[in-house]
């Protein structure tokens, strides 16, 4: 394992992250709030982290010589996990030294959780959080919604083959990378730029709306990288408008959708996108729940009229298919049938190639063929029969990809499962946690939902639940990685 070129991208990451943070410092300076007694102010909390990030970087970068055209493939996993280990720990510092979050494992937490763009919280009074902090915290969602890697590839371009491996291991099970290596640097370009397009016609639409400005980016960011942090405690539900409603419910179904089909979108290609097989699965599973959910709470509330049941069904199940995490409602008041149905939501995620968390519709797809040719080789055994999605054989590979993650995601979750219960959580509040932080959807059911509120759970629990963000969102291989010695001998 080479580490110092290893430590040469992080540092370059550091630095990147130290401009980033001058955006809220300005923010905070604008809104210009008191700090709190015994702690620095929104300013002097971003100016201090921006200067150790800044300073650790540029220490890093010095001493460490540079080599990443050289990187190997595991080298590639290993960056991507230290970067997302290392930089939500400087994340953490200004809720930390603004007393937002007192507690290191708190601020840490949500960091991760804005990071991994979970949206799971520990802070329960939103309403008297800076400013500052609040911009920051959707910011974090909206850097790890497309991810700080791509991010950093698109501005440092011409890093040789360690830049595909670090994009590969970035972007796990998502878009065809094998495909976008010759053109890789465009092609995160690309994609960034249709991310900020997209982020500022959302905020737009959301000012024009009644919004203020301050609530409209964060809320865009906050949509966008389906991360689901709110400025309000009872989330979207405080602004109580229909037109919001639908700008959001709008924005969270294109998020869910590969950003590479958005590029086809902008320059016509409308063949690739309506004859997309992950799309139409996407699409068709989010109106096949949109009315299961509804006749669910059509039967369990006939007191609510017919408009408002098709609303909340419609703006949930979005929010849960594409791991966002916003409500409009209590879904913990809901039916059981129903609190199932949202549980499988969480699992399934929508496509690859998004912002969403979650095993991926693809995934889902490859399996449902996978069993629907074991049903048909019992049929006919002599048969070879290849298994297809749209009109393309599915390789092994990615077969055994949609299979390997699938089983990690159930063995993972199963056994953080029973160490909450361990720790004295309910089964509803255990489960659902575990289910809302691997899957990276936020808000749970029981003691941590539907606002996301995670100030329950033990530090030894917020533990377990930063790993399990941080294992879903890379989709475990970059994690296990590090523990695996083999990987670290040269």
């Amino acid at each position: 394992m080479n580490l110092k070129e290893i430590f040469n991208v992080i540092g370059h990451l550091l630095i990147l992250l130290a401009f980033i943070l001058f955006v809220p410092l300005s923010v905070s300076l604008y809104f210009h709030q008191p700090a709190s007694p015994g702690y620095l102010g929104e300013y002097q909390s971003f100016g201090l982290t921006a200067l150790l990030a800044g300073l650790t970087g540029f220490l890093f970068w010095k001493f460490f010589p540079h080599g990443i055209e050289s990187l190997r493939e595991r080298e590639g996993f290993v960056i991507v996990a230290f970067s997302w280990i290392t930089l939500p720990l400087f994340g953490a510092l200004p809720y930390w030294l603004t007393g937002v979050c007192p507690e290191f494992t708190n601020a840490y937490f949500e960091s991760i959780s804005g990071f991994t763009t979970t949206g799971a919280t520990v802070l329960t009074h939103l309403e008297s959080v800076p400013r500052g902090v609040l911009f920051w915290r959707s910011m974090t969602q909206w850097l790890g919604g497309m991810g700080i890697i791509l991010l950093y590839l698109a501005i440092f371009p011409a890093l040789g083959l360690g830049s595909f491996h670090m994009f590969r291991a970035e972007v796990p099970g998502g878009i065809t990378v094998e495909r976008m290596q010759p053109q890789l640097v465009h092609s995160a370009k690309v994609l960034w730029k249709t991310y900020v397009v997209l982020t500022a016609v959302e905020i737009i639409l959301l000012w024009l709306g009644g919004m203020t400005l301050f609530d409209s980016v964060c809320h865009a960011f906050s949509t966008l990288s389906t991360g689901g942090f709110s400025t309000y405690n009872d989330s979207i539900e405080h602004f109580q408008s229909l037109y919001l409603q639908m700008v959001l419910l709008f924005f969270m179904f294109l998020a869910g959708i590969n950003f590479a089909l958005h590029f086809n979108l902008i320059h016509g290609y409308f063949n690739d996108i309506f004859n997309n097989p992950e799309l139409r699965f996407y699409t068709a599973s989010v109106l096949i729940f949109i009315f299961l959910t509804a006749w669910g709470l059509s039967h369990a509330h006939p007191d609510l009229q017919t408009g408002d049941v098709f609303r909340k069904a419609a703006f949930t199940v979005v929010s849960l298919h594409t791991t966002t995490g916003f409500t409009v409602d209590d879904f913990n008041l809901w039916p059981t049938p129903i609190k199932v149905i949202l549980l499988g939501l969480m699992m399934m995620g929508a496509c690859s190639g998004s912002t969403c968390g979650s095993i991926k519709s693809i995934r889902i797809l490859i399996l449902l063929r996978m069993i629907v040719r074991e049903i048909k080789k019992l049929i006919h055994p002599q048969a070879v029969i290849h298994l297809k999605i749209g009109q393309k054989n599915v390789s092994p590979e990615y077969q055994s990809n949609a299979v390997t993650v699938t089983a990690l995601f159930t063995a993972v979750g199963g056994l953080s499962f029973l160490l909450l219960t361990f720790m004295g959580l309910d089964t509803e509040t255990a489960g659902s946690a575990t289910f809302a932080t691997l899957f990276n959807t936020g808000p749970g059911m029981g003691l941590v939902g539907p606002s996301g509120d995670y100030s329950v759970i033990p530090a030894p629990g917020k533990w377990l639940l930063i790993l399990n963000m941080l294992m879903g969102r890379l989709e475990f291989f970059s994690i296990i990685l590090l523990f695996i010695p083999l990987a670290w001998r040269k």
